[in-house]
This record gives C-alpha cells, structure tokens and sequence, in this order.
C-alpha cells in the first residue's frame, strides 16, 4: 500500500511539475509576440485560468479521496490479508464482506450480543427528532426576527448571534446540570434538547426571509390571516430551500457527534448509544480483525450521509446561495 500512495504521490508532483512548465512556456510565447494557431491554442488561450483550476481541484480531490478509497479497501479485506500479506492496497485472498457481517454478530467477553442495531436506530431517531425540532424553532424565530415589530428587535437578534462566538465547551457543564435537573440523562432526550438552542440556522433562515418582500406579508395580514397561516401557507413554502439545506446540516451534525453522546450517556449503557459512540468503541476494542472491523464500522457509519449528501448537493448549494440575496 506504502508503494502506491508513493506512487500516486510521485505522479501527482509530475503532473504539477508539468503544468508548471505549460503555464511557464505558454506565457513566455504569448509575451514574445507569438501566438498559438488552430482551435486547441485559442482554446486554451482564453481557458487557460480555467485550466489551472480545474488541474488544482483534480489534484485535491485525489488527495481526499486515497484515504476514503483506503478505507473502502480495507474495509473489504479480510484478517488473513491483515495479518500475513499486510501493505496491500488489493488483497490477495480478493475482497469480502466479511467484516461487514461481523460488524452486526459482535458479542461482549461475557457472550452478551452487542446492539448494533439499536445504535442505528438511537441516531436515527436523534437526528430526526433534533431536525424536525430545531427547523420549527428556528423557523418561528426566525419569522420573528424578520415580520414582527417589537422592541429590541435587533439587539435581541446581535445578542442571539454573539453567542455563536462562545466555545461549547464553555457551556458544557451547565448544560449537564440542566439536563440532571430535567431527570433525562438517561435518556435520548438528553441527546436532542441541548441541539434545539443553535443559532447558525436561525441566521440562515432569516437571512433568506430578508429576501421575501413585506408587502406580500402585510396583503395577507390584511385579508385577516394569522402569523402561524401566513408562516405556514406564504413563508415556509416559499423558504423550503433554506429549510432543506438547514435540515440536512442539522441531521448531519446530530448523526455524525460523537462527543457529547459519549459525555452524557456514558459507557454503562449501551442501549442508549449513537452509533458514532458504538463506532469507537468497537475501533478500540479486542476482535478478531480489529483493523478491518474499526474500517467497515466507520464506513457504515459515514454511508447514510454520503448517500443524502450526493442527491441532494445542488440543493445545498441553491439554499446557501439564496440566503445572501436580502431586499
């Protein structure tokens, strides 16, 4: 494996190396007074910006990609590969899925199965949960922010938005006594409520709802509709984008934490845990393949939201954009 990560690694310095001698002699012709004749030299006459970048992004995507497709293939390989013929990127005993299977027949020293199917579910309904919750909230605020007339209004709004500049560790501890308090540490709703309070999606949302005019608020108030009619029948649809993509981040960072579920839940039950948690704790436990399995858990892991990101990439970058066009 070291000999093709050298490998890619060489070949990428020589396709840098020759683009910077294109780049250089290209430049040294076009000031000399020459110029490239035919459709391929105009081509790259008025591309040549283009054709820098897109060389660069190729690169860099290579480099991202090798340690996923590393792990891909090392999830897919078994422990005799290993063991007696470790370094190959392909094995030689071929794939399997064997560390997939394994990674749902795990049993504790004691014989007790472990749940791996119950941490699936536990994030799925933390993730759910947290999204819906926090898009209602947001959405509301938001609407608050941007249609309602009060006092403060924006102070409240900067002192809303200074908060995202205090570190969460700093509110870690009374967070936890908020929660003993509640009497919910033992449960998953300790996993969903503290997420309910963050402001970046309330600052994207209302920035979108800057970008719908008043007037049509005010017509519909006039013809007797409520605030929650008027949210509900002229806003949301309208912010559906916004909301969208401020979904898909919220359900991303709910299934992908890691750190608090393990602080709040702890190591003693495992019904409870997320599958991140699970995830680490099979990585640094005693298996059989401990490689292979720690590989195919957090491939597994990580599945579900590189599946949702890849459908819905356009609209992630549609509802960023839209949320920096104000009235």
């Amino acid at each position: 494996m070291s000999g093709i990560v050298l490998g890619v690694i060489v070949a990428v310095c020589a396709l840098i190396g020759a683009l910077v001698a294109f780049d250089v002699a290209f430049v040294s012709l076009k000031k000399g007074g020459m110029r490239m004749e035919g459709r391929f030299g105009s081509y790259v006459s008025s591309r040549l910006i283009q054709i820098n970048c897109f060389v660069i992004l190729t690169l860099f995507c290579i480099f991202w990609m090798l340690p996923l497709v590393i792990g891909v293939l090392g999830s897919l390989t078994s422990q005799y590969s290993f063991t007696y013929a470790p370094g190959h990127l392909i094995p030689e005993d071929g794939f399997t899925f064997d560390n997939y299977l394994a990674l749902f027949n795990q049993h504790e020293l004691s014989g007790e199965r472990i749940p791996v199917e119950r941490w699936i579910l536990n994030s799925f309904l933390v993730a759910t949960v947290n999204t819906f919750l926090y898009l209602l909230i947001a959405g509301f605020a938001a609407y608050a922010f941007v249609f309602l007339r009060f006092k403060f209004r924006n102070v409240v709004f900067l002192i809303i938005i200074f908060t995202m500049v205090i570190p969460g560790i700093a509110t870690m501890a009374p967070q936890l006594s908020n929660i003993a308090n509640l009497g919910i540490s033992k449960s998953l709703w300790a996993l969903i409520l503290p997420g309910l309070g963050g402001v970046g999606g309330l600052y994207l949302i209302r920035q979108f709802y800057l970008s719908i005019p008043v007037d049509l608020i005010e017509s519909a108030r006039i013809d007797g509709a409520s605030d929650f009619r008027i949210f509900f029948k002229i806003v949301f649809p309208l912010a559906k984008t916004v909301f969208l993509v401020q979904g898909l981040f919220c359900f991303m960072g709910s299934w992908n934490d890691l750190f608090w579920p393990q602080i709040v839940i702890g190591t003693t039950n495992k019904e409870l845990w997320t599958l991140p948690v699970g995830v680490a704790y099979l990585s640094s436990s005693k298996t059989a393949n401990a490689m292979g399995l720690s590989l195919a858990s957090a491939i597994f892991s990580a599945f579900p939201i590189f599946i949702l990101y890849l459908f819905t990439q356009n609209k992630i970058i549609e509802g960023v954009a839209a949320t920096g066009v104000k009235r």
